[in-house]
């Protein structure tokens, strides 16, 4: 790869179709990811809160047993932390491709695209999708569960879960690209170095980035499980984004497995068919001892070539990244105690 392509493909992926419309807001900040993501978190619970000001809701909520959060402040605020996670990480994950750009163009024949093209109209369509089942789902909810709510404070649960509904529909439909066009790397042949597995882990990375998504916004929605009466189609939904994060990883990676395997069968054939023909020639020929002793430690070195794009760093952190789906069940534990000793100071 040349300097040039090497500063241009950045600048491409840049300004081209990665930008999608959740990536805006990024775009158009002043400050850095972590910054923007916490300032958008913020916002969406002080929207929240003015809005159940307006309907005379409570942030808080007394009993004989203490202080705790109100179950709709908790769910408030676990659709926003699904919405800024989601858009935090899928952020931090472009960034991250594009930083390894160089590494992509190295593994990949020339004049393939390293980076999957996404149809526009499409991307509207599963976001039209999403909004009508997000918003769909929410609206019949809020109709059939009066439990306080005013319309300031249905208006916000019904835009936030339409907006979730587009970030997840359009997700899911992003995420299906991206493993189809690692497919169709594959197909014209995908440069495998058996001596140089490393340079294919920039696959094994994103493909762990993607997958640390999907388990965080599975582990931001089973927040609901421990903190509201949102039971079934929350735990659909966190099991259907777990699903996502290991199919994302291992069903993407096991195709670069079964090409590395296959590279692997093709070069120990013809290393020892070169073998066979050393050792038929000891007796006749004097360099035919040392050159089969080589083919031998090359047959050895490539036999024990890794057959997967990863190291044990990028899995501990996928299997770290897993680990995030424990968090719910200590979520609503933590935060009571929060609420609890500041509620002492009042």
């Amino acid at each position: 790869m040349t300097s040039s392509q090497a500063h241009a493909a950045p600048r491409a992926m840049d300004t081209g179709a990665w930008r999608h419309a959740e990536q805006r807001l990024y775009d158009a900040s002043p400050v850095g990811l972590g910054l923007t993501t916490v300032a958008l978190f913020t916002a969406l619970v002080g929207v929240y809160a003015l809005a159940a000001s307006i309907d005379g809701i409570p942030l808080i909520s007394r009993s004989g047993a203490g202080i705790a959060p109100d179950r709709r402040a908790w769910i408030a605020a676990c659709l926003s932390l699904l919405i800024c996670a989601a858009l935090g990480l899928q952020r931090y994950s472009r960034l991250k491709d594009v930083a390894e750009v160089g590494g992509f163009l190295a593994m990949v024949e020339p004049g393939i695209p390293w980076a999957p093209s996404f149809s526009s109209v499409r991307l509207r369509m599963f976001g039209v999708v999403g909004a009508l089942v997000g918003g769909g789902s929410m609206a019949w909810f809020l109709a059939h569960n009066a439990d306080g709510r005013g319309p300031a404070t249905s208006a916000w649960f019904t835009l936030a879960a339409a907006f979730l509904g587009v970030l997840f529909f359009r997700g899911v439909y992003m995420t299906r690209v991206a493993a189809g066009h690692t497919r169709a790397v594959l197909r014209p042949g995908l440069r495998i170095d058996l001596l140089r597995i490393e340079q294919l882990y920039p696959i094994g990375r994103s493909a762990g980035r993607t997958a640390l998504i999907w388990f965080t916004v599975s582990a931001s929605s089973l927040l609901l499980l421990v903190g509201s009466d949102i039971g079934g189609d929350t735990l659909v939904l966190g099991l259907a984004c777990a699903a996502m994060g290991v199919w994302v990883f291992v069903g993407t990676l096991s195709h670069i497995h079964d090409a590395i395997r296959a590279a692997k069968a093709s070069e120990l054939e013809r290393l020892r068919a070169e073998i066979d023909a050393a050792r038929a020639a000891l007796g006749a020929d004097p360099a035919a001892p040392p050159k089969l002793q080589s083919l031998l430690a090359y047959e050895a070195r490539i036999a024990a070539a890794p057959e997967w794009p990863f190291d044990q760093t990028i899995l501990v952190r996928v299997g770290a990244s897993a680990l995030i789906l424990t968090v719910p069940w200590f979520g609503q534990a933590f935060a009571g105690l929060v609420v609890e000793r500041f509620g002492k100071l009042f």
